[in-house]
């Protein structure tokens, strides 16, 4: 029997311990976080007497730390049947080969407090940067009444609304790993933010959910956890127009344009629906047209430019950028955080035409749905029969 099976085993033999047992879903350290000291006893000392292999990767592994150690080291043996007594003497002895001693363990002193008090709330958030299409994930970490954590994520898009949604559960340990990785990732890797105002975030996204969006079934389970009802907040974004308004950098807008052009910006394009009516709308212009590779290109251009610079596309681009800011800001690129406000103002403004941040947002784009109405048109099929020809004739 597997020790998930063995501890779901003991939670039906110890019901007053089986809420802090399921949510480990196996996990041995998950499962030293959620128990607290004389539950975590009651436990390993209830394996090993029922399910001596279960008891004993439980305590091998909770042997790798030192409060599992020292939980080792209180189990008491005079309950427990022969052999599992000698198996619990080996892991004691390993326990001490580490410097545990009996007086450390939780039988001399209970630990009763580790799961976290109202001072040792866990409330903490993170921002991730916008992805390629215009979507960004955003992370709530706090307290679970059941002990550890409770770790919300949502994809929300400026557009589109909440796309996805996801909740886990950590223990306070795995908080840190987690935390870690979300930071250090090589691609788009997350930045701190108050964790209203990312809620903030959240509930704006929702009051705007597209039609055609419906919310995640675990969104709706979860919503009323998530504390969405209370004050109007600031963004990550506004708080930081509000931080660098007294304190203006040089906008590096130069250095703006080289993250577009290296794809960690960008390029958020209008929605695809409003793509693909425009390229049936040139394919129709240019069905009748001898192939004119300029011409076609000049279009395109025209049209992107439209898309990008009016209506809904400018109104939700201006907002990543403000966003981008935050992100930018909390990594001390202040040049960088001041830039993107700059083209956000742009884009809200009537000079939007000559922000070259836009321009180069716009480039990958209009290369795309050129190739893309070229093969619609036939055109790419022409010029490869044409090279071809010349080939052989050569």
């Amino acid at each position: 029997m597997s020790l998930a099976e063995s501890l779901e085993s003991a939670a039906e033999a110890l019901p007053g311990d089986a809420d802090q047992i399921r949510p480990a879903n196996g996990d041995p350290f998950q499962l030293l976080e959620l128990l607290d000291g004389p539950a975590s006893i009651r436990v390993l000392g209830w394996l090993l007497a029922h399910h001596p292999e279960a008891g004993g990767e439980l305590a091998l592994a909770w042997l790798e730390e030192e409060e599992g150690a020292a939980l080792v080291v209180a189990v008491p043996e005079q309950e427990l049947p022969k052999e599992s007594r000698k198996a619990l003497r080996r892991l004691v002895h390993q326990a001490r080969s580490r410097g545990v001693g009996i007086e450390e363990s939780v039988t001399a002193e209970p630990r009763v407090g580790r799961l976290p008090d109202l001072d040792e709330k866990i409330s903490l958030a993170h921002v991730s940067p916008y992805d390629p299409r215009g979507g960004r994930l955003v992370y709530i970490v706090e307290s679970s009444p059941s002990g550890g954590a409770r770790v919300f994520e949502a994809l929300i898009d400026v557009g589109r609304g909440i796309v996805d949604f996801q909740v886990y559960r950590a223990g306070r340990r795995q908080v840190g790993d987690f935390v870690r990785d979300l930071t250090r990732r090589s691609r788009f890797p997350a930045v701190e933010a108050d964790p209203e105002s990312v809620r903030e975030l959240i509930r704006r996204r929702l009051e705007s959910q597209s039609p055609d969006q419906p919310l995640p079934k675990a969104f709706s389970e979860w919503r009323g956890k998530l504390g969405l009802a209370g004050d109007r907040r600031l963004t990550p974004g506004e708080e930081v127009r509000r931080e660098l308004g007294s304190n203006l950098e040089a906008a590096s807008t130069e250095a703006l344009v080289a993250e577009v052009a290296q794809g960690n910006i960008g390029p958020w394009p209008p929605p695809s629906e409003a793509l693909e009516s425009m390229a049936v709308s040139l394919q129709g212009e240019f069905a009748s047209s001898p192939s004119d590779d300029a011409g076609l290109a000049g279009r395109v251009g025209e049209e992107v430019q439209r898309l990008y610079i009016g209506g809904e596309t400018a109104r939700a681009n201006a907002e990543r950028f403000d966003e981008t800011a935050y992100v930018f800001w909390r990594s001390g690129k202040n040049g960088l955080a001041q830039a993107c406000l700059e083209t956000a103002d742009r884009l809200r403004g009537d000079d939007h035409q000559s922000s070259p941040v836009v321009t180069e947002m716009m480039v990958g784009v209009e290369s795309a749905l050129k190739q893309d109405l070229a093969r619609r048109l036939g055109w790419a099929d022409e010029a490869a029969s044409s090279e071809s020809g010349e080939a052989e004739n050569s």
